[in-house]
């Protein structure tokens, strides 16, 4: 079992190119990853930002009937354990928890991130604990997205007037893939490798 760390998620002024995860609660998870370069690294708080997605929700209006609008949102996969979801629509600032799915030859189905193995393929494919293996599917309220952006944001923890805070790290770095274990990270790997390969000989084949 990895330590699980409450603090205070304080965001410091500083320039980002994407919406910042909200002022909450956040819990340490050990996490590893391959970046762009095939580099390895770990994390123990952080963020992923997993792409901005045109969304179709469902949102009450008062004294009126539930009504669809499109929204602009941005996503960030947290070490919380959950994936935010915010932006804007018609009617303003919109926020959501999306949940996340596997979908493999025996459909979709909701699951949480204890029973993930590992994320790869730039963060569209997924392989769980069990070994099922699928896309990795972003439900925001019933509109199922893929993610088409794979960043990670490190914090680190830093005192701050004496008190234990997290600071946000100024830079962004792409990724190929994440586990939750160093053996999950070598299968990860594994798996990254072989979509690579893949891909290349589906490109020398058009």
């Amino acid at each position: 079992m990895f330590r699980r760390n409450v603090v205070f998620f304080a965001l410091l002024l500083c320039s980002l190119p994407v919406i910042k995860p909200s002022a909450r609660s956040i819990l340490e998870r050990k996490l590893y990853y391959i970046d762009g370069s095939g580099k390895t690294g770990e994390a123990r708080f952080w963020s992923i930002y997993l792409g901005s997605h045109d969304c179709r929700i469902i949102r009450k209006t008062p004294g009126q009937q539930d009504k669809e609008i499109k929204a602009t949102m941005n996503l960030q996969f947290l070490s919380s354990g959950y994936i935010e979801g915010n932006g804007y629509g018609p009617g303003g600032k919109v926020q959501s928890l999306p949940t996340m799915e596997i979908r493999d030859a025996n459909g979709e189905r909701k699951i949480d991130i204890d029973s993930i193995d590992f994320i790869y393929d730039y963060g569209s494919k997924i392989q769980l604990k069990s070994g099922a293996r699928g896309d990795f599917i972003i439900n925001v309220e019933g509109d199922k997205k893929i993610a088409n952006r794979f960043l990670i944001r490190e914090f680190k923890l830093t005192m701050y007037y004496g008190e234990e805070i997290l600071k946000e790290g100024a830079d962004e770095t792409s990724l190929k893939a994440i586990a939750f274990s160093k053996e999950g990270l070598a299968r990860a790997r594994s798996a990254q490798a072989q979509a690579e390969k893949e891909t290349r000989s589906g490109t020398a084949q058009e």
